[in-house]
């Protein structure tokens, strides 16, 4: 789900004072969304570094590394300089801490290396990526982290997919702890999802025949558009997938939104009055594990699960009796 800056402050300040700090953070967000500052205050929670900006930090636990190539990318070269660090021992009570800002600038290179440090994470590490274009990192990357999305202000404001979604979404949660509600709602889900894809095909299918005809400049377009096909296909795929991904964080954030309201958090404006109800019916400990199972859902279909499959399993665990 999506929090404010403060909100995933109070969070992670949680997790670390229980001892559950993740070794790495996806923090998806841009300046405007706090994402500088949250970082900062991550680094003073842990590590008691002060500082103004980022480029400032000067500390023997802390790296910061962004793109500075003339192509403006992460090279390999940037995510080897790190490891020695990482690989270090820290004195008592610290930890090393190294920040990608604008972590999808990594090239296919750096993302490879940075994966091998992410699936063997030295001890006393926090890896921390921002980024505000999550889809350009690598599907393994991005399960390998803990994901915190970031909103400008506490206000969740709906894409066109969700809004399409919404109204099967509120007639499900009326009818929590009901296996065939779970059922219906994968259903009504997958029908919304067809007719978002059957969309982005139409309107890609006819992006791709209007470049034809302008590219082509006197040849043959249709031979300029065969060899374009794949590369239109493959687009199709991402610009579903994106919305699939938006679809999915609605439900997670109802569930999340709810748990912040019940545990009485602040600044929680909620995607729904119903959200306020559902928080008053059911205690936090209930909402943190219908969000999970829906976190695993989005989780297992960015592998490649079967659709259907992974979305009744785990809308059982999330909206039924299970």
């Amino acid at each position: 789900m999506a929090f404010t800056a403060s909100q995933a402050f109070d969070l992670l300040r949680t997790a670390f004072s229980r001892n559950r700090l993740p070794h790495a953070l996806l923090i998806v967000g841009d300046e405007h969304q706090g994402a500088s500052r949250l970082i900062l205050q991550l680094l003073e929670l842990i590590n008691g570094i002060r500082a103004d900006h980022l480029d400032s930090v000067r500390d023997e636990y802390c790296r910061l590394v962004r793109p500075k190539s003339k192509s403006r990318r992460i090279l390999r070269d940037d995510i080897r300089a790190v490891e020695p660090f990482l690989q270090q021992r820290a004195a008592e009570g610290k930890w090393k801490i190294a920040v990608f800002m604008d972590a999808e600038r990594m090239n296919d290179e750096a993302a490879n290396a940075f994966l091998k440090t992410l699936e063997e994470p030295p001890g006393q590490c926090l890896l921390i990526l921002s980024t505000s274009q999550p889809d350009q990192l690598l599907q393994t990357i991005i399960s390998r982290c803990v994901r915190v999305n970031l909103l400008q202000s506490g206000e969740f404001r709906l894409t066109p997919i969700q809004e399409a979604l919404l109204p099967h979404w509120l007639e499900t949660c009326r009818n929590l702890n009901n296996d065939l509600a779970a059922l219906a709602f994968r259903s009504r889900f997958m029908d919304v999802m067809a007719e978002a894809k059957a969309a982005i095909t139409k309107n890609l299918n006819q992006a791709l025949k209007d470049e034809a005809r302008e590219a082509a400049q006197g040849t043959d377009a249709s031979d300029w558009e065969a060899r374009n096909k794949d590369a239109n296909a493959a687009q199709i795929e991402t610009e579903y997938l994106e919305q699939r991904n938006q679809a999915l964080e609605l439900l997670i954030s109802w569930f999340g939104q709810a748990a912040l309201i019940a545990s009485g958090a602040p600044e929680v404006t909620p995607i729904h009055p119903e959200v306020r109800t559902l928080a008053a019916q059911m205690p936090v400990n209930e909402l943190l594990k219908r969000m999970e199972a829906l976190n695993r859902l989005r989780d297992d279909l960015n592998f490649n699960i079967h659709e259907a499959l992974a979305l009744d399993v785990h809308l059982l665990a999330a909206v039924g009796s299970c």
